[in-house]
C-alpha cells in the first residue's frame, strides 16, 4: 500500500484546495485539522514552477458551536511568466439557533487576492442562517441564506474600488460512501442587493477517498460565473484539481 502512495504521489500534480464538504456541530470534537500542499519543478523541455499550501483548522465544542478556518496560498509560474498568483483566509462560526436542532445561524470574514483576476484585495463580512436535514443512508442536505458586505480593490485603475452588499444563497449536499470516504457538492448564488444584473454563481463538486490512514485523495472541480468581473477578466472560470489531504 506504501508504494501505491508513493506511487501516486509521483505522478499527480498537486494543488491546494479548499475542502467544500459542509461542517456539523458534533462531528469531530475538539481540534482538528487538515494539511494541504504541493511542490512542482519541471525543467528540460517544461519549465514550470507550483508552490501551493493550505491549512483548515477547526475547534467543535460538540455541543452548541463550530469553529474552522481555511488558509491557502497559491503560486506558479511557466517558461519564466507567473501564472498563478493568489491568497485565501477564511474564518467561520456556526453555532445552534434557539436550540432546534436543524437550524444553525452562522457569521464569517473572508480575506482573498488573485493577480489574474486584477483583485488586490477582497474582504468579506457575513452572517446568516443554515438549516440542515439527514437524509439518512441518502446523505445529507444543507440550505444556506444570509447576507455579506465586500469591499474589493483591484490592482489596475480601470476599476474603482467597490462596495457591495450581497445576498448570499446556498445548496449544498454530501454523501459519505463509507466512514472515510464522501461526496460534496455545493452551489452559490449571491447577488447584489442593489443591481440585480452584479450577481455570482458558483459551483463545486468534490470526491473525497481515503486510500492510507490519514492521507486522502482528493478531487474537485468548479464552475464559476462573475457577472461583472474587472476590466479584461473573463466572466466564467473552470477548475479541475486533483490534491491530497492530511487530516488530524
Amino acid at each position: 500500500m506504501k508504494l501505491v502512495v508513493i506511487f501516486i504521489l509521483s505522478v499527480i500534480n498537486l494543488f491546494a484546495i479548499i475542502t467544500i464538504s459542509p461542517v456539523n456541530i458534533g462531528d469531530k470534537p475538539g481540534f482538528s485539522g487538515v494539511l494541504k500542499g504541493s511542490f512542482e519543478t519541471k525543467r528540460g523541455n517544461s519549465d514550470v514552477d507550483n508552490y501551493s499550501a493550505g491549512l483548515r483548522a477547526q475547534y467543535d465544542n460538540n455541543s452548541s458551536y463550530v469553529i474552522w478556518s481555511d488558509f491557502v496560498f497559491a503560486y506558479g509560474k511557466a517558461s519564466g511568466e507567473t501564472n498563478t498568483n493568489k491568497t485565501y483566509a477564511h474564518v467561520r462560526v456556526i453555532h445552534t439557533f434557539l436550540d432546534i436542532q436543524t437550524l444553525n445561524y452562522e457569521t464569517f470574514v473572508q480575506s482573498e487576492t488573485n493577480e489574474f483576476t486584477n483583485v488586490k484585495k477582497k474582504n468579506l463580512l457575513g452572517c446568516g442562517l443554515r438549516y440542515h436535514k439527514d437524509l439518512q443512508k441518502y446523505g445529507n442536505f444543507y440550505l444556506g441564506l444570509g447576507g455579506f458586505y465586500e469591499g474589493i480593490d483591484y490592482l489596475t485603475s480601470l476599476d474603482s474600488k467597490e462596495s457591495n452588499l450581497r445576498i448570499n444563497s446556498y445548496l449544498s449536499y454530501t454523501k459519505s460512501f463509507d466512514k472515510e470516504s464522501k461526496l460534496s457538492y455545493v452551489m452559490y448564488f449571491q447577488p447584489n442587493a442593489e443591481d440585480r444584473e452584479d450577481y455570482v454563481f458558483s459551483n463545486a463538486l468534490e470526491l473525497q477517498i481515503l486510500i492510507y490512514k490519514r492521507l486522502y485523495l482528493n478531487f474537485v472541480v468548479y464552475y464559476d460565473v462573475d457577472s461583472k468581473p474587472a476590466v479584461g477578466v473573463e466572466d466564467t472560470d473552470f477548475t479541475q484539481k486533483t490534491s491530497f489531504l492530511y487530516k488530524f
